[in-house]
């Protein structure tokens, strides 16, 4: 999940593990804020509920999944130091999950962030996404991954952003080791990023989990007949499995919208909402 580029290596150092910071889920008394205005009509949209144990949840594809949903609007929360709401989260009347990133009169930004309840092994994920991740502003990182737990170690990431550089490349892998294997924990990880020109807002994205290895590929539409041209390894895909380093922990899925970079100078996010939407997710066993 770390870009490790000449002009910003050592910013990245600096700041590791990005989408592992993680905050609480649990809430309380919200300050006033601006939701986002669902196109649908609410009788069509599902949207987060909060259970008795002060937790927000919602059902899609079969699957319970917790939001994140910040506890105090002054304490803002990894990763970025964002402010998170379950009122960024909703399933429209066709069953697509929508993630949304909402600019406050204050000028802060709520965003959004989804966990299975679950923990899932080996097997394939699948998302199928129906929006432009090549155009997403530079500062917004849409990120579908697993997580251990642990910072710097076992972690799985697809992460679709330019890390607040316009001339970078927007498709990200990553895998995170299940043992500490550097002197620095916080490059315990292997990464690769490419670019690919879309044809349309329909992508798929795929990685396979087995034992001793992990792979990773992305695909043109929502299916698997059209592999992305500039995908290193090529038909094969990029393969992470280096012996004895391979993620095998079950852990739960998350499926993230945030933005960084809220303290550099050139911080660009100016628009009043950044918005991904997801028709799918499969877990093959």
């Amino acid at each position: 999940m770390k870009t490790i580029r000449n002009a910003f290596a050592a910013f990245f150092f600096l700041n590791p593990c990005f989408a592992c910071e993680r905050g609480d889920t649990l809430v309380t008394e919200p300050r006033a804020e601006t939701f986002p205005i669902h196109e649908e009509s609410a009788a069509d949209i599902i949207t987060p509920t909060l259970g008795v144990d002060g937790q927000y949840r919602i059902e899609w594809k079969g699957i319970t999944w917790l939001v994140k949903h910040a506890t105090n609007r002054e304490e803002p929360r990894g990763p970025g130091e964002n402010i998170w709401s379950s009122q960024n989260v909703w399933v429209d009347e066709q069953d697509k999950l929508h993630l949304k990133i909402t600019r406050q009169p204050d000028g802060r930004y709520l965003c959004a962030e989804l966990q299975s309840e679950n923990d899932y092994q080996y097997g394939t994920y699948t998302w199928k996404v129906d929006s432009d991740l090549s155009g997403l502003q530079k500062d917004v990182i849409f990120g579908l991954f697993q997580y251990g737990g642990t910072d710097y170690i076992n972690e799985i990431d697809f992460e679709f952003t330019r890390w607040n550089n316009p001339s970078a490349n927007w498709c990200n892998y990553t895998v995170y080791r299940n043992q500490v294997t550097t002197s620095n924990p916080e490059v315990n990880y292997v990464h690769i990023d490419y670019s690919e020109p879309l044809d349309g807002t329909y992508t798929t994205h795929t990685y396979t989990r087995e034992p001793n290895k992990i792979t990773f590929k992305s695909y043109h539409g929502h299916g698997t007949a059209s592999l992305f041209t500039n995908i290193p390894g090529g038909t094969t895909g990029w393969v992470f499995d280096e012996p004895g380093n391979v993620p095998t922990k079950a852990m739960p899925v998350y499926i993230q919208l945030w933005t960084k970079y809220k303290n550099v100078i050139n911080y660009e996010l100016n628009s009043p909402s950044v918005e991904v939407i997801v028709n799918d997710f499969i877990f093959t066993p």
